[in-house]
């Protein structure tokens, strides 16, 4: 009995005294010369491009940031940007859905990230708060546009915040896009570190890992993750790390359970020089996992600069004009 009371008493000290010097370990930042290329980026379009600029009041009380371009048809799209940015790099895209099919399309900036950083840039409140700002989204567009198809697309990190949105049992959406969506650091189709983009603190995720295991979250704040952005375009919008639970909150963790739960219209594209991902290991996961899928490889696009290649946009342009035919016509708002 003495033998296994002192067992309950040190299994647990070990088992924590190992968490908390894995969350302490010394880390090192580096800075790789490999990352995704940021020079095809368009961010010379931008200049002059003129969005209305919202915000929208979360389950919280928060506000939302969001960049709107109103459109006369019955579909609403809103698109998510990657990991460690904002939405000023999806406005090309944005402006030309919304001038080929006068479409309605939002680009929020998400909790933690840009205008809608709220004083603490890459982190949130609690794990899945992203999930339920994206829920608080699409009821505040169907309050304002109650006709209206709403799909929702992501790019990249964004692109697996869709997946895993798509595969719970929130408010559905009625599409989903997915551009070289993350399908988590487990999936087959992850590059190690995203081709040089990021670095994970290892030992201190570890260690966090398993205090949640136990229902501890209050470390949970703390940096996990790191991006390698080039100075050039570094500025005040950008985020330089993730905390655990902003990272959590961002990426599926089972990525299989989720497609195959998603029951939506779903088109995938990858560029076919994805320096993040493996593009020739997409096609099989979603023909296994979401047969009704409509899955494209997009020839010589990177990861950065396929969401406007304008193949990219010529692929978006079909899938939205043959799914949402009648609801592209156009109305008045």
């Amino acid at each position: 009995m003495k033998f296994i009371l002192i067992s309950l008493v040190v299994t647990p000290l070990i088992y924590f005294t190992i968490a908390f010097v894995l969350i302490l370990l010394p880390f090192n930042r580096e800075q790789p010369d490999k990352s995704l290329d940021f020079d095809v980026l368009h961010i010379d379009s931008l200049v002059g491009t003129i969005a209305i600029e919202k915000y929208y009041t979360a389950r919280d009380g928060s506000e939302i940031f969001y960049r709107f371009f109103p459109g006369k048809a019955n579909v609403t799209v809103v698109l998510i940007h990657g990991s460690g940015s904002e939405s000023r790099y999806l406005i090309p895209l944005a402006k030309k859905l919304n001038s080929l099919l006068d479409v309605s399309v939002v680009l929020p900036d998400l909790r933690g990230h840009g205008k809608s950083a709220l004083g603490d840039m890459g982190d949130t409140d609690y794990l899945g708060q992203l999930e339920h700002d994206l829920e608080d989204l699409k009821r505040n567009i169907e309050s304002n546009f109650p006709n209206s198809k709403i799909i929702v697309g992501g790019h990249s990190s964004g692109g697996g915040l869709v997946v895993k949105y798509g595969g719970s049992e929130l408010d559905e959406f009625d599409g989903y896009i997915l551009l070289a969506p993350y399908l988590g650091y487990k999936a087959p189709t992850v590059r190690p570190n995203s081709g040089g983009w990021v670095q994970v603190r290892k030992s201190r995720y570890a260690g966090l890992a398993m205090l949640n295991k136990i229902g501890l979250k209050f470390f949970n704040y703390l940096p996990v993750l790191y991006f390698n952005r080039p100075e050039a375009i570094d500025d005040e919008l950008q985020v330089d790390s993730y905390s655990f639970r902003m990272n959590e909150s961002f990426s599926p963790q089972f990525y299989v359970t989720d497609l195959k739960a998603n029951a939506g219209h779903i088109l995938a594209l990858v560029g076919e020089c994805d320096e993040a991902f493996y593009a020739n290991k997409f096609e099989s996961i979603f023909s296994e996992n979401a047969p009704l899928a409509e899955f494209k490889l997009v020839p010589a696009a990177k990861h950065l600069d396929l969401p406007d290649a304008e193949e990219s946009v010529d692929i978006m342009v079909k899938w939205l004009d043959k799914t949402y035919n009648k609801a592209l016509q156009r109305t008045s708002h």
